[in-house]
């Protein structure tokens, strides 16, 4: 027989999980979706569209922010949005989603969000103007950076901050925040097609704050140390590379894995091991069928369960739910059909089918 406190232990701990899961169902979210358009004037333009759901039914469309391609795009690569509030769009531009209003237009390439001084900053690289800058998102004020520090180092930023890497030709350099280059030597060969031969450079990964993982040839993956010493790690057999050459990437699971023509690798630097890689994790419980089935496209699982099979691609998620771009199988993603949506709230897909889909944005908690 249980304990009074015992008792009382278990009526704690269930009336605790009942609030939370109460508590979660009152967390709703809204996807924004970046979609073509004409203005009055027949030029083309991209509007910030919101879609509102509730208990996993989308219950509202909402335009919130039009603006001229040639003035902001959001199809040039990645997005994201960042306090819940701003879009971030792969060059550095800045769209307040609160407010409605573009706050910045960068002239160069984002490199991150400095999440201490809430300010985006980008590399501008241009005749008239170069150098490290920051757009403040509190002060609205943008500046030039006269001690960048982390943020001016070119190439790949090691996990603390404090390196950088890049490569030339066959040769990777390290660089330091106090403006040092040596190189970590030469060999790291990545083989592709003749097409690509001649722009290839060595691709590799930060395996830890000292320490690459690249290659010597095509599936002969090794780890340098900021010394330059090598050590071999795994030998891929049978590596058939993209036209290309393979990349060595992080997903964001925070895993490595080793991208090949048809098939991928899963890399454990420590233990030296691989193995075949098959779930992509997209985030929030959320994972992708990482290679493509010419017959359906990609498997979707939530916690380990599948969701569904769509040709798709470009997830985003929040808790509970995804979106994928989809299209008929076989065709081309960059003109997909629209957008999937599934709620762990109901279990069900919602397709919303804009007129000309730009980019998927990601999600809002409201």
């Amino acid at each position: 027989m249980k304990s009074a406190a015992e008792i009382i232990g278990l009526v704690f701990l269930c009336l605790t999980a009942f609030a939370f899961s109460a508590g979660a169902a009152d967390h709703n979210y809204s996807l924004i979706l970046a979609e073509y358009g004409k203005d009055s004037s027949r030029q083309q333009t991209q509007t910030l569209v919101r879609y509102h759901f509730k208990n996993g039914v989308m219950i509202e469309r909402e335009s919130l922010v039009t603006t001229e391609t040639l003035s902001l795009r959001y199809d040039l690569g990645r997005n994201q949005i960042y306090d819940n509030r701003y879009v971030v769009t792969m060059l550095g531009n800045v769209v307040d989603l609160t407010t409605r209003q573009v706050l910045f237009k960068s002239k160069g390439r984002l490199i991150g969000i400095d999440q201490d001084s809430r300010s985006v900053v980008v590399r501008v690289e241009r005749d008239d103007e170069s150098g490290i800058y920051a757009f403040n998102l509190t002060t609205l004020k943008y500046r030039k950076l006269k001690r960048p520090g982390s943020w001016g180092l070119p190439g790949t930023v090691s996990p603390n901050r404090q390196l950088s890497a890049s490569g030339d030709g066959t040769e990777i350099w390290l660089h330091r925040l106090s403006g040092t280059k040596v190189s970590l030597g030469s060999g790291f060969l990545r083989g592709g097609t003749f097409y690509c031969n001649s722009s290839l450079t060595p691709t590799f990964v930060w395996a830890d704050d000292e320490q690459l993982l690249t290659q010597t040839r095509n599936g002969s993956l090794v780890r340098v140390d900021v010394e330059g010493r090598r050590e071999p790690v795994v030998t891929i057999p049978d590596a058939d590379p993209p036209p290309c050459g393979p990349e060595l990437l992080r997903d964001k699971g925070n895993q490595i894995f080793y991208m090949q023509q048809d098939r991928s690798w899963l890399i454990d630097v420590a233990k030296r091991t691989f193995e075949p890689y098959l779930w992509q994790p997209a985030g929030n419980g959320f994972e992708i069928e990482y290679q493509r089935n010419d017959s359906y496209g990609h498997i979707i699982r939530y916690q380990d369960r599948e969701i569904g099979r769509w040709w798709s691609e470009s997830p985003a998620t929040a808790p509970g739910y995804i979106a994928v771009a989809f299209g008929k199988v076989g065709s081309n993603l960059g003109y997909p059909e629209g957008v999937k949506v599934w709620s762990a709230e109901n279990n069900q897909w919602t397709t919303i089918k804009p007129e000309w889909l730009t980019a998927i944005i990601g999600w809002l908690e409201e």
